[in-house]
């Protein structure tokens, strides 16, 4: 199968798609080469649209602070320079890498919630390799995230980072039942869940 049209069967939600990947032995190192693409072009998006915020602060600082104390200004002046320091150097090459450590430790924790509960709650028999390949071409969706380095409106941007957002977690709950004939709501809840879970045990490194 042609890439493009891996992606576009994978993007229209196909019904068949994952079946046809997880057969495939070249899928693992395909499915972790675009997670790590989609994940460190999110990455880029999400920097881009923070700095984008400090620089609304920035070019309304004098309505912002109107009213406010000196001390107050101040401090909302320092807490401004310090996010563009951060934003500045997460983007470094080695911030990246960095940030794209800490992105697979997150990601396996999530696939391993899946895995665990699909095995042990609803009763399958997964696979732990199928599903790092469903997990990790599901996460194609975060390459449509592209447009937004070159977008100037804010709201634009937003828009685009909540629906691929939203769209990623579709098509992986879209992969898993496909795979494994589960049912809506264990859908949700694995989906739901492998974020959660990885974002809560994240915090604990």
């Amino acid at each position: 199968m042609l890439n493009n049209n891996i992606f576009y069967r994978i993007l229209k939600l196909d019904k068949s798609i994952y079946n046809e990947l997880i057969t495939d032995s070249s899928s693992v190192q395909r499915a972790v080469a675009i997670w790590a693409v989609s994940y460190l072009t999110s990455v880029l998006v999400i920097f881009t649209l923070f700095r984008d915020f400090v620089n609304l602060l920035k070019n309304n600082l004098s309505f912002i602070a109107s009213g406010l104390p000196e001390d107050s200004l101040l401090e909302l002046r320092n807490v401004i320079s310090a996010l563009e320091i951060t934003f500045s150097s997460e983007t470094t090459f080695t911030g990246l890498l960095t940030t794209l450590g800490t992105g697979l430790v997150s990601s396996l924790i999530g696939i391993s919630f899946i895995f665990v509960l699909t095995k042990y709650l609803f009763r399958k028999d997964p696979n732990f390799i199928h599903i790092v390949v469903i997990f990790g071409f599901s996460s194609v969706v975060g390459l449509l995230n592209i447009p937004i380095l070159f977008i100037n409106s804010f709201g634009f941007k937003l828009t685009i980072v909540f629906f691929t957002g939203i769209y990623s977690l579709v098509c992986l709950g879209s992969g898993l039942k496909q795979v494994y004939y589960l049912r809506n709501f264990e859908i949700i809840l694995l989906v739901l869940g492998s974020s959660i879970a990885s974002s809560f045990l994240l915090e604990g490194f």
